[in-house]
C-alpha cells in the first residue's frame, strides 16, 4: 500500500520541468575540472556535494599518483556560496585543496525547446527539394536559459531554403528536457528557430485563360483549301538556316556555382550513404574499438618532492599526445587498406 501511495511524488519527481536550487561548482571550478564539477552535478547540500566531487576527482584521477581522495569540511561565505576541502594523499603525504561552490537559483524550464539547424545542401529528387541534414548530427546536449535539453531526443519539425537561396536550407528542430539534471551553465548548441523560403511551394496552376480552358494557341497557318484538297498551307516559305552557336565553353560547367553546390551534395550523400553501410558501421566500429583500446592506457609520469617542491616530469606525455592524432590515423588508413585488400580478394 506504501508503494501506491508513493506513485504520485515518483511522477512528479520523473517528469516535472522545475530545477531545484542545489550546490554546484562555481564558473571558474567549472573551467578548471569540469569532468568532475558534471559528476557532482548539483547537490541538495554542500557536505553531499563534496562527497560527490571528491568520489569523481578519485574516478578520474587527473594524476595516476594521487590517491584515497576524501571530502573534507565546508564554509559557507554567504548564503548562495561556499568553499568545501578535500584532500588525497601523495607517495604517503596528505595533501588537500579547496573548491568554491554556488547555490543555483530555482528554474522554471520548459519541457521543450526548439532551435535552428546549420546551412545545408539542398538535395534535388523527384522534382522535389531537401535539406542534407539529419538529426543525428546533433551530438551535444543544448544548454539554454540555464536549463538542459537532450541531443538523443532531437526531432525535426520544419525545414526550409535559405532566404534568398536555392542552393542551400535549414531545419529546425526540437530537443526535450534533461530531467534528471535539468541545470546547465553557459549557453550552448542553441541557435533562434527561423522561417525561410519553403522548400516546395504548391503552385497555383491558375485559371489559363478566361473560363479556365487553355490560351488560344493560334491557327497554325492557313488552312484554306485552295488548290490542296483542303490539306491547307504549311505556312513554311523559305530555305532552312543555321546558326552557329559558337565555341563551347567547357571551364563553365566546372565553374558553376550551381554544379559546385550539386557536388557537394552528391558528396555528402555518398558519404552518408557509405556511413549507414554495413561496410561503414564496421569501420566507425573498429575505429572506435581501437580508440577505446587505447584510452585505458595510462602515460608515465613522476612526480619527485624536492625541499617541499613537488617537481612534475611529464613532458614526454604532451608531446606523445600531439604526435598520437598522426600516428592513429596513419595505422588506422594502413588497416584500411588491408582490410579493403582482404574483403576484394575474398
Amino acid at each position: 500500500m506504501k508503494a501506491i501511495y508513493l506513485l504520485p511524488l515518483l511522477f512528479l519527481a520523473v517528469f516535472s520541468s522545475k530545477a531545484s536550487a542545489g550546490w554546484m561548482c562555481s564558473q571558474s571550478y567549472m573551467s578548471a575540472t569540469p569532468k568532475e564539477c558534471a559528476s557532482a552535478g548539483t547537490k541538495s547540500s554542500p557536505e553531499s556535494f563534496i562527497t560527490a566531487y571528491s568520489k569523481a576527482a578519485d574516478q578520474f584521477k587527473t594524476n595516476a599518483n594521487r590517491v584515497n581522495y576524501q571530502a573534507g569540511v565546508c564554509s559557507m561565505l554567504s548564503d548562495t556560496a561556499a568553499s568545501c576541502s578535500y584532500s588525497w594523499t601523495f607517495y604517503g603525504t596528505a595533501m588537500s585543496n579547496t573548491v568554491s561552490i554556488a547555490k543555483e537559483a530555482e528554474l522554471n524550464c520548459p519541457d521543450t525547446v526548439e532551435s535552428r539547424g546549420p546551412n545545408s545542401p539542398i538535395i534535388k529528387s523527384a522534382g522535389k527539394s531537401f535539406v542534407s541534414w539529419k538529426e543525428d548530427s546533433v551530438t551535444s546536449d543544448i544548454c539554454h536559459d540555464s536549463c538542459s535539453y537532450l541531443a538523443s531526443s532531437v526531432t525535426s519539425t520544419n525545414c526550409y531554403f535559405a532566404s534568398g537561396s536555392t542552393s542551400t536550407g535549414f531545419c529546425n528542430f526540437v530537443v526535450g528536457l534533461n530531467t534528471s539534471s535539468p541545470s546547465c551553465g553557459a549557453d550552448s548548441g542553441y541557435t533562434s528557430p527561423a522561417v525561410g523560403d519553403p522548400l516546395n511551394p504548391v503552385v497555383d496552376p491558375g485559371d489559363g485563360g478566361d473560363d479556365g480552358t487553355p490560351p488560344n494557341p493560334g491557327d497554325g497557318g492557313n488552312t484554306g483549301g485552295d488548290n490542296n484538297g483542303g490539306n491547307g498551307d504549311s505556312g513554311f516559305d523559305g530555305e532552312l538556316s543555321f546558326t552557329n552557336p559558337g565555341q563551347l565553353n567547357a571551364d563553365a560547367v566546372l565553374d558553376s556555382e550551381v554544379n559546385a553546390v550539386h557536388y557537394k551534395a552528391f558528396v555528402h550523400g555518398m558519404q552518408v550513404d557509405l556511413n549507414d553501410s554495413g561496410f561503414g558501421q564496421a569501420m566507425t566500429e573498429f575505429k572506435e574499438n581501437i580508440a577505446s583500446a587505447n584510452s585505458g592506457g595510462v602515460c608515465p609520469t613522476a612526480d619527485i618532492a624536492i625541499l617541499g617542491t613537488v617537481v612534475s616530469f611529464d613532458a614526454h606525455c604532451a608531446l606523445f599526445a600531439s604526435i598520437s592524432p598522426v600516428l592513429s590515423a596513419v595505422f588506422l588508413a594502413a588497416w584500411c587498406l588491408l582490410a579493403l585488400r582482404v574483403f576484394l580478394s575474398a
